[in-house]
């Protein structure tokens, strides 16, 4: 008895010492009532736990099965603001200002982390006090005394990052120390432009794109877009569109023959494009790259959508529809006479709709330069009640789609949720995609 005794607290005693903790508290407290615990898989992010925050003070007991690596703290999903930290095994304990997370940030318990955080904390300052010597460089006229400072600012660097390597050694806060490493020239450049070419040219020199820790975290994600979408950037709408071609390509040639993360970059960059409806990016992503990838890497649904998106992008003509009407067949193309035309996908069952197609029909009342073609995307046990709501919309051309999410209207325009609207010009091109009423009405009213 006693010895199955101490074998059960042996057993109970290694269980308690296989799990740990992470808590955290708000310094000053904020009004946030839950944290969300997830671990960082490249891109995506996988759901662990959730803890109610309660005087600003969290915690979560880790399960003895949770992998190593980097695990995303979120208590504002609309305004994204999160902690990662990086999971090696280890209690984790902290306090942070929950309005700026990670550059206010103090680890009580977490070797990783407290060598990973205070390397970024310290490299950052002398990388700032670095880039403004550089900047001031440029334009002064004393250049001897900017250069020595800036030598002895290079050296600090040099000597900071060197050390947080040796001190992370073996350890998983290394490999992001290791990568976070920034070239620096050891003396000012001359001119701007040769600065940036510089910065862009080293830019990936210190990443891995191959290493297992950084591939499982957001890192290399994080990299690639502040390559693209800020250090190659123009307000100048082709100029900007060459820089993003030349960027894109130099980061896919980097990547090579790692097709999953190849895959995901793109997938990525293409879902970025899309939102900004750049149909020329995404169409050479799609040409050059996403297309090439060998077939087992290719999402064919995701594809899809993106290339329905991009039919449906501002400028382009809209797809059209059609309808019959009294044995009489009528289509988008066919209507003539309206300077504008409003395309709505609604249903009877869709509680926004019921509240948003009223307010429309009567702003629209007595405007005869606007056509509204009104879809509903109805079932057929529905269609009744829709058949006696379009009795109130005389003005509105209403067309039956049927099938809610299946009619291949809905399919040719991308809609994925109701309403949806559609601004066309004469021609039929698309001139805004309102998300709501009160963005249809700011949109006819800003072009009166």
């Amino acid at each position: 008895m006693i010895k199955k005794f101490l074998l059960l607290l042996l057993l109970a005693t290694a269980f308690a010492n296989a799990q740990h903790t992470i808590t955290g508290k708000m310094q000053p407290n904020a009004d946030f009532e839950w944290m969300i615990l997830y671990h960082m898989q490249g891109a995506k992010q996988n759901y662990i736990a959730n803890a109610d925050i309660k005087e600003g003070a969290f915690s979560f007991t880790l399960s003895d099965t949770l992998n190593v690596g980097i695990y995303r703290l979120v208590y504002d999903l609309q305004n994204q603001l999160f902690i990662d930290v990086i999971y090696n095994n280890e209690d984790i304990a902290f306090t942070f200002n929950p309005e700026n997370p990670n550059k206010e940030i103090q680890f009580s318990s977490s070797e990783e982390n407290k060598l990973y955080y205070s390397y970024l904390n310290k490299s950052a300052g002398i990388q700032y006090t670095l880039d403004s010597l550089q900047v001031a460089y440029f334009s002064t006229q004393n250049k001897p005394k900017i250069n020595a400072l800036y030598q002895k600012k290079h050296a600090d660097l040099v000597e900071t990052q060197e050390q947080s390597e040796k001190q992370s050694k073996g350890k998983l806060a290394y490999h992001f120390i290791k990568a976070s490493g920034r070239y620096n020239a050891s003396q000012p450049i001359e001119k701007p432009n040769d600065y940036l070419k510089s910065t862009k040219t080293h830019f990936f020199d210190t990443v891995d794109f191959n290493n297992e820790t950084l591939l499982g975290s957001t890192f290399i994600t994080d990299k690639i877009n502040d390559y693209i979408f800020y250090l190659n950037a123009s307000d100048d709408y082709q100029v900007n569109n060459q820089l993003k071609k030349e960027a894109i390509t130099t980061v896919i040639t980097k990547i090579g023959t790692n097709y999953r993360l190849a895959k995901d970059i793109e997938e990525v960059l293409l879902y970025n494009f899309t939102q900004q409806q750049n149909v020329p990016i995404v169409r050479f992503i799609l040409e050059n790259y996403y297309n090439k990838l060998p077939a087992s890497y290719q999402d064919l649904d995701f594809k899809k959508d993106v290339e329905v998106k991009i039919k449906t992008a501002i400028g382009n003509k809209a797809p059209n529809i059609n309808w019959t009407i009294n044995n009489v067949k009528n289509d988008l193309y066919k209507l003539s006479g309206s300077d504008t035309y409003l395309v709505i996908f609604w249903s009877s069952q869709c509680g926004h709709c019921l509240k948003e197609i009223p307010v429309l029909n009567d702003y629209l009342k007595g405007n005869t330069k606007i056509k509204v073609i009104a879809v509903g995307m109805e079932e057929e046990t529905s269609k009744p009640i829709w058949q006696k709501l379009i009795l109130n919309y005389p003005s509105f051309i209403n067309v039956y789609g049927a099938h809610k999410w299946k009619n291949e209207f809905a399919r040719e325009y991308g809609v994925t949720s109701t309403p949806s609207y559609f601004v066309l010009d004469a021609n039929k091109n698309i001139m805004a995609k309102p998300d709501t009423i009160e963005d249809v009405k700011a949109f006819f009213e800003g072009n009166k």
